[in-house]
């Protein structure tokens, strides 16, 4: 990090993200109320810190009830584990309007510790005014850009910067695994921007090869690594008790 720079702490419910060791999260996608509850369950015996629930997979958003009611309930089970509601529009493409009052509905009943918005949505919803009441209701914001496998090291880079500069408390870059180059990119780009930038950012690998991004989030600057717990969560990735062991290991490298 450039000399006089100073990395921002953001707090998510209970955890922080910052420098050091990546917090672990598990990703809930369950369709509907009974099927998310049963994997928070799971997750809850686990040494996982942060969830993230992809509301791209619930069938029921649309339903602002529903949605808040699952909320309510998800929360009661996962009691300290912090929830971040995640919809992204190359998951579920929807009406910027929709999109739009779905997050406020989020944001305006406290409902989930953080929200993560596809920065595709920025320019397309009312934005000033879901992140003034963001900020009103102590709510984080994640900026999120889904980004090709082939993208170059400088236009990941880029992607960071934008978002941090449209206000994002956590920047998060997601690209598919597809071979170990394009690994090698993202986790070099994110070890670049973590050098000229003050808030965290977060590294996100689909596909097999993703669990490699994973261990190394201490050396890359990427504050939350990903895990499953059973058949919950990316299949892929490593159990959250295997990769909380590679963490710590990790931890006592020189440089990391």
């Amino acid at each position: 990090m450039k000399a006089g720079m100073i990395l921002k702490t953001v707090t998510i419910g209970t955890v922080t993200l910052s420098t050091g060791m990546p917090k672990i999260g598990v990703v809930l996608s369950g369709s509907n109320r009974q099927a998310l509850l049963g994997q928070a369950a799971q997750v809850l015996s686990s040494a996982a810190q942060v969830v993230i629930w992809r509301l791209a997979a619930y069938q029921e958003f649309d339903n602002r009830a529903e949605l808040i009611n699952t909320a309510t309930q998800l929360q009661q089970v996962l009691g300290t584990i912090p929830v971040i509601a995640d919809f992204q529009t190359d998951q579920k493409p929807m009406s910027a309007t929709d999109y739009g009052q779905t997050c406020l509905t989020l944001v305006n009943n406290r409902a989930v510790a953080a929200v993560d918005i596809d920065f595709t949505m920025v320019n397309q919803i009312d934005y000033e005014n879901l992140t003034n009441q963001m900020r009103s209701n102590q709510i984080a914001l994640l900026l999120s850009q889904t980004l090709p496998a082939t993208s170059s090291t400088t236009d990941l880079v880029a992607a960071y910067t934008e978002m941090a500069a449209a206000g994002a408390d956590v920047a998060r870059v997601t690209i598919e695994g597809q071979d170990a180059s394009a690994v090698l990119r993202l986790m070099t780009a994110t070890a670049t921007a973590r050098q000229q930038l003050t808030l965290p950012l977060i590294a996100t690998v689909t596909g097999a090869l993703g669990r490699f991004n994973s261990v190394c989030g201490q050396l890359t600057g990427s504050a939350l690594a990903f895990g499953r717990v059973g058949r919950v969560g990316e299949l892929n990735q490593l159990p959250v008790s295997q990769l909380k062991q590679a963490l710590q290991t990790l931890s006592t490298v020189e440089g990391a």
